[in-house]
Formats: C-alpha cells, sequence, structure tokens
C-alpha cells in the first residue's frame, strides 16, 4: 500500500514541476525597443562596457527605434587616512547622464544615474589597481543594470 502511494505522489509531483509555466518577467519586455546608436561621452573604457552591457536589450525586430546619448563620468576621492595622512580607502564614483531619443518622433527622455563604491589600499600597489578595478566593474555593472531596467520600465509605459 506505501509503495503505491509513493508512486502515485512521485507521478503527480513530476507532472506538478514539469508543467509549471515560469517564464521570467524581464523576458517579456525584451523585445520593445531597438538601439540604432549609442553615442558615448567620457570615459571610453567604461563607456564601452556600458555600451555592450546595453546593447543586450536591443532587438532589431522592434518597432521602437532609439539613439542613446552617455555622458560617464569617474570620481576618485579619498575617504579615509590615518594619522600620518596616507589614504586607507578611496571611494569610487560613477556618474551617468542618459538620453533616450526617439527616432520616430524625436521625443527625448533624460535621466541621471550615480552609482558609488569603495576600496582599500593594499600593500602594493598592483593589488591596489586591482581592488581599483574590481571596485570599477562592480560599479558599471550596477549601472548597466539600473539603466536596462529604466529602459524595460520606459518600454512597458507605451
Amino acid at each position: 500500500m506505501t509503495k503505491n502511494i509513493k508512486i502515485i505522489f512521485t507521478f503527480f509531483l513530476l507532472i506538478l514541476i514539469t508543467s509549471c509555466g515560469f517564464k521570467k518577467l524581464n523576458d517579456i519586455d525584451s523585445n520593445k525597443i531597438f538601439i540604432q546608436n549609442i553615442n558615448i561621452v567620457g570615459e571610453q573604457r567604461i563607456a564601452y562596457l556600458l555600451k555592450n552591457n546595453i546593447s543586450l536589450i536591443s532587438n532589431s525586430n522592434s518597432k521602437n527605434k532609439y539613439d542613446i546619448n552617455l555622458k560617464v563620468k569617474k570620481r576618485k576621492t579619498n575617504k579615509i587616512k590615518d594619522s600620518t595622512g596616507k589614504v586607507e580607502r578611496y571611494n569610487l564614483s560613477i556618474s551617468i547622464n542618459l538620453e533616450l531619443i526617439n527616432n520616430d518622433n524625436k521625443k527625448i527622455v533624460t535621466k541621471a544615474f550615480n552609482r558609488n563604491n569603495d576600496y582599500d589600499v593594499a600593500t602594493t600597489h598592483s593589488a591596489t589597481i586591482n581592488n581599483e578595478n574590481t571596485a570599477t566593474r562592480n560599479t558599471i555593472q550596477q549601472l548597466s543594470e539600473d539603466v536596462i531596467y529604466f529602459v524595460k520600465i520606459l518600454m512597458r509605459k507605451k
């Protein structure tokens, strides 16, 4: 009797798992925008990574054609100094001014994004540079997600 119950339970569990119909919410908006041009002013290395991340949401079959203008600024400031005046921690701030231009009616939407990240000064200069590069990559990834989320929300309203 218990063997039959286990078989029936396993059978129903398999049916429920295979037919759950899960679909990511972000995939619903993936076909709504085609980014024709991305123009960048500022830090070229940062802008290149942003451009690659933002281009992932573009679909050439979409009716909504847009151009994007990005103004990128990177600022590194001292955050913590010890008693001798040596810097122990830096603050990295990257800001982006986004202009989203509709190619059909030339309507412009602007938005500013800003992210901060801290990194420590290591004992060697190369380790400090690695810490800075890691902080920069993490900040760029966060900014890319912010811009993509903003564009998807904007397209959802259309």
